[in-house]
């Protein structure tokens, strides 16, 4: 997939979405992933089929960008950034994912303040993202006053009453498990929304946290097709 850019003010980038993902490892087939990233002022959306694994995208060359790489269209995404000036070849990947979605998510609110943020330096003040007060770190970036993040601390979750089976987590080195009937198992999570899939059962187990107001929410439906 590839595209042309004006050499004074574009640059064509190569996004690799190459990290393997825990389900596919599992399922021994490839997800379909959708892509989206900010363009300037807009946000784009293009579809790419499981068998692709490298897009070419052109941007503005002087203004950062932010790639979300969403697995099945809505799950964790794999992330990245180009920053004005840095390697034409972007790698996403879902240590990047919650900071590229919680900035594509909130362009709309100002572009231009968070297409002049320095992405690689602020991945590595938060790190994975999930235990970080969006709201605050947001504000922040928009108004100019953040300082440094503010960080939470992770959730205890007990699930209880599952089906029987190994379930594996979405995330990379995530806290999979395995169940036998009536048995629990106590995880610790981070903020927003992931997924388990027990393969056998053909279940998917959604946990939906809020780290601020300290609660989370459970359920269990069929597992996606792809």
């Amino acid at each position: 997939m590839g595209c042309t850019a004006n050499p004074f003010d574009e640059v064509t980038l190569t996004v690799v979405i190459d990290e393997p993902h825990p389900w596919q490892e599992l399922t021994y087939s490839s997800l379909w992933k959708t892509l989206v990233y900010t363009k300037g002022d807009r946000i784009v959306q293009e579809h790419v089929p499981a068998s692709v694994q490298t897009v070419n995208v052109v941007v503005p060359r002087g203004r950062t960008s932010v790639f979300c790489a969403y697995p099945l269209g809505s799950l964790i995404p794999w992330g990245g950034f180009y920053i004005p000036g840095s390697s034409k070849t972007v790698h996403l990947t879902q240590r990047e994912g919650v900071l590229a979605d919680l900035l594509v998510e909130s362009w709309a609110l100002n572009p231009q303040a968070l297409g002049s943020v320095d992405a690689s330096v602020l991945g590595m003040l938060v790190g994975d993202g999930r235990l970080v007060d969006q709201h605050h770190l947001v504000m922040g970036l928009l108004d100019g006053s953040l300082q440094s993040p503010k960080f939470l601390k992770p959730l205890s979750v007990t699930f209880g009453d599952l089906p029987d089976g190994r379930w594996v987590s979405e995330l990379v080195g995530g806290s999979s498990f395995y169940l036998l009937w009536g048995e629990e198992v106590t995880v610790s999570v981070g903020d927003g929304t992931m997924r388990w899939l027990n393969k056998e059962r053909g279940l998917s187990l959604t946990l939906m946290v809020d780290l601020t107001e300290r609660r989370s929410i459970a359920t269990v439906n069929n597992a996606p097709q792809w």
